[in-house]
C-alpha cells in the first residue's frame, strides 16, 4: 500500500500508522517538523520507505505547495486525521481561534483532498478516509467549534464521496466518540471508559483491505458506555 497520512505523531493518528505499517510500501508522512519525520523512519525502520512532507496544516497554502513539491506518482490511501480543539461557547469565542480550528479540521483536509485527487486515480483501489468524530451528529457543548468543523468534515465526506464514485476512488468517515487521546489529558477517567486509538486504527485497516469493490462510507465508533460531554 501507498499511503498519505496526517497527524501520524500522535494519539489516532499514530495509531492508524502503526496498525496500517505492516501493509505498507511507501508512506508520506505530513508533519510539523522535520525530527517528527526522522522519528517516524526510526519506528517503521526499514518495513517501509518514508517521505516526510513537513508543512503546518493551519497554513493549507503552504500545504498545497508542500504536498505538489513532493511529487507523488501513486496512492493507494489518503488518510486524514490531523485535528485540534478549542473550548468555550461560540458565543464568546475567539474568532482567530475558530478560524484555525476550521483551518486544521475541515478547510485542509478539502485541500488536500483536490490536491491527491490525481495521485490516487493512479492506485489500486483508491480510498480517503477522514476521521471525523461524534461532534458531528449530536452537540458538543465544552469545544462547539471543534463540533462546527466536524459537521463540515461530514457534509465534505458526503460530497466528495459522490463526486469521485466515478472515478473508483472511495471516501470513508470514520466518527469515533471519546478516545483516550491528549484532548483528554488532565481528565480524571479510568483508562476504559474512553476508546483506545488503536481501536479506530484497527477500523481503517480493516476498511483498507476489503475487496476492491466494497467501500465503508460512514462508521461511528463510540466507548459502550457511550460519549462524555460534561
Amino acid at each position: 500500500m501507498k499511503l498519505f497520512i496526517t497527524g501520524p505523531t500522535r494519539g489516532i493518528g499514530r495509531a492508524i500508522l502503526d496498525e496500517l505499517t505492516p501493509e505498507l510500501d511507501e508512506v508520506w508522512a505530513l508533519v510539523r517538523e522535520s525530527a517528527q519525520g526522522e522519528d517516524i523512519k526510526r519506528r517503521l525502520g526499514d518495513r517501509c520507505e518514508v517521505h516526510p512532507i513537513v508543512s503546518d496544516l493551519e497554513r493549507t497554502e503552504e500545504v498545497q505547495a508542500a504536498v505538489r513539491a513532493a511529487s507523488i506518482n501513486a496512492l493507494d490511501a489518503a488518510v486524514l486525521c490531523a485535528g485540534v480543539f478549542t473550548e468555550g461557547p461560540l458565543s464568546d469565542l475567539d474568532m482567530s481561534a475558530f478560524k484555525r480550528d476550521l483551518e486544521i479540521n475541515l478547510i485542509s483536509h478539502a485541500v488536500l483532498s483536490s490536491e491527491l485527487v490525481g495521485s490516487l486515480s493512479r492506485g489500486k483501489a483508491p480510498r480517503v478516509v477522514m476521521i471525523g468524530s461524534t461532534a458531528a451528529y449530536e452537540p458538543y457543548p465544552l469545544v462547539p467549534s471543534y463540533g462546527v468543523a466536524k459537521y463540515g468534515l461530514r457534509g465534505l465526506a458526503i460530497n466528495l464521496r459522490e463526486e469521485l464514485r466515478e472515478r473508483g476512488i472511495g471516501v470513508t468517515l470514520v466518527s469515533p466518540g471519546g478516545t483516550l487521546t491528549d484532548m483528554w489529558e488532565g481528565e480524571d477517567l479510568p483508562p476504559n471508559r474512553l476508546l483506545d486509538p488503536s481501536d479506530v486504527g484497527k477500523l481503517v485497516r480493516a476498511s483498507l483491505t476489503l475487496s476492491p469493490q466494497a467501500v465503508v462510507e460512514d462508521l461511528i465508533v463510540r466507548p459502550i458506555l457511550g460519549d462524555i460531554h460534561e
